[in-house]
This record gives C-alpha cells, structure tokens and sequence, in this order.
C-alpha cells in the first residue's frame, strides 16, 4: 500500500464500532501509511458496513459506495459490494479486505467509476460527443471512457427524456423497449451506463438487472446500472441494491439528479458538467 485510505464504519453498535476503529488507531500508529478514521461516507474513500442493518445499505446504496465497501455479516450481499466477510467481526480479516479494495484504487479508477470496457484502454483517447449545452472536454490520456449508454424502458417518454438530457450532456445514447433486447445490446457493446427501468410489463427487472451483472460489456467491465423506479420506496432501493444496482432514480427524472449522479461515476464527466454559457434565468 503507497497512500493513507480513510475508511468510516456504517451501521455497528456503538461498542462494535469503538472496537474498529480502536484496531485501525493503533494500526496506523505503527504503519502510518495505512487507514485513518472517516467521520461519514461522504468523507472517506473505503467503507466496512454491518450488512444486518437495512438503513447501512440504503445509505451506502444511495452514496454509489457500494463497490467501495465490505460488508460483515448477513446471509447475503449485494452483487456489487467490495467483500463480504461473515460474522463474528474479525478486524484482520477486516484489514484484509480493505487492503484488497485499496490496491483496486491504485491499480485501477476509483471504484464506481472504471466500468467501461478494458478495449478503450488500449484505443485513442478522444473527446465526448459534441454537446451543444456542455463543455466537449478531453479526457485525461489513458483515462476510461463511460460515454455509451443504454436505456432500457417500455415508456416511450421516459425513453425519450433521458435520450434528450443524456444526449444534451455528451453521451451517445441507446434506447431498448424491452430487457431481452438490452441483454443482446450488452453482450455486444460496452456501455458506460445502463439505466433500467423496474416493474414496467410486468418482467422483473431485479433479474434482468442480475443477468447484465453476469454478462458484463464486451471488455469484461460491467456497467453502472441505474435503477428507475415510479416511487420513492426503501424496500424497492435494497432490493435494487441487492440485485446489483450501483444507483437509484425516481421519475418523472429531475435533472439536476441526473447530472449529481452521472458526475459521482464518471470522473470525466465530473470535470466537465458546468455549463459553458450562462443559463438563461
């Protein structure tokens, strides 16, 4: 390990997260390159989780840092988590585990961002599509590209929204009516993201979300896969957390969502989403 990692823990009783954080102290008191303690998601680049509590994951859901995170506990975990790790809570394991995560962040882009697929690594790095409302930024050299997208919805207007706002942000757009043609499109094509919609013809959406998790882009990489659901539910997040979904939109979409979304997982998009003109009041 060559950098200090701040890592927070989410969801532990109070005894349970004074132990940690208690381990990782002394730890980095004789390893100073190592870990320090974040105070919440927002403020830390790795996350360790208790998986038995349903607020952790729909917080952790909600942040994107599903791919940074290890969970401990629970007869089960998200498709997308770092590690889990069963009980009873084994604080080397632990270290373990985050070691593993931190020598991803070295190796490759910070997770929840290097999706897209290990082809482009080789090619020319290029610029967005043209956008006529965004800067048409360069990347940075060697740097992935996430600028294909699928959505996948039987509303045609829903389609047609994101076609127009992701379009309007730079992105080449793919659009799939129904998820057996989605599934044809990703084992062809990389994409950066696919957005799905849940619960539209009565096809269940967690499993078609589970088969593009299993049948990652033409590079090997999965895509981010965003959930788009008709209501605000807790139930409806963890269950999309737990078939794979990295995020969650409610429609009818909010755009400045969309853009806070698109610039948590696509680093160059992040670098580039502010308007090039002022926006007409």
């Amino acid at each position: 390990m060559t950098s200090t990692h701040r890592v927070a823990f989410v969801g532990f009783a109070p005894f349970e997260r004074s132990t940690l954080e208690s381990y990782f102290r002394l730890a980095a008191a004789r390893d100073p390159v190592g870990y320090v303690i974040g105070q919440d998601l927002q403020d830390s680049d790795l996350v360790v989780a208790n998986a038995e509590q349903p607020e952790a994951l729909l917080a952790i859901g909600r942040a994107g840092r599903m791919r940074d995170t290890v969970l401990v506990g629970g007869p089960s975990a998200p498709a997308s988590v770092g590690a889990h790790l069963a009980r009873p809570i084994d604080a080397l394991q632990i270290r373990r585990a985050l070691d593993a995560l931190a020598q991803r962040h070295q190796t490759q882009r910070p997770s929840g961002r290097a999706r897209q697929q290990a082809a482009d690594s080789t090619a020319q790095v290029g610029d967005f599509h043209t956008s006529e409302g965004y800067s048409n930024s360069v990347l940075v050299e060697g740097e992935l590209r996430l600028d294909e997208v699928l959505v996948v919805s039987a509303s045609p207007a829903e389609r047609g929204l994101l076609d127009d706002m992701l379009s309007h942000c730079g992105y080449g757009v793919t659009l799939a009516r129904n998820p057996e043609r989605a599934i044809e499109l990703c084992e062809s094509q990389s994409y950066g993201f696919v957005f799905l919609g849940l619960g539209q013809d009565g096809v269940d959406s967690y499993q078609i979300c589970r088969s593009i998790r299993r049948r990652p882009t033409g590079g090997g990489i999965a895509p981010v896969v965003v959930a788009l659901a008709h209501h605000h539910g807790a139930i409806d997040r963890i269950r999309a957390t737990f078939a794979g979904c990295d995020a969650y939109l409610t429609t009818p979409l909010d755009e400045s969502e969309l853009v806070r979304l698109l610039a948590q997982h696509d680093r160059a998009f992040e670098r580039v989403f502010e308007p090039t003109a002022p926006i007409q009041q």
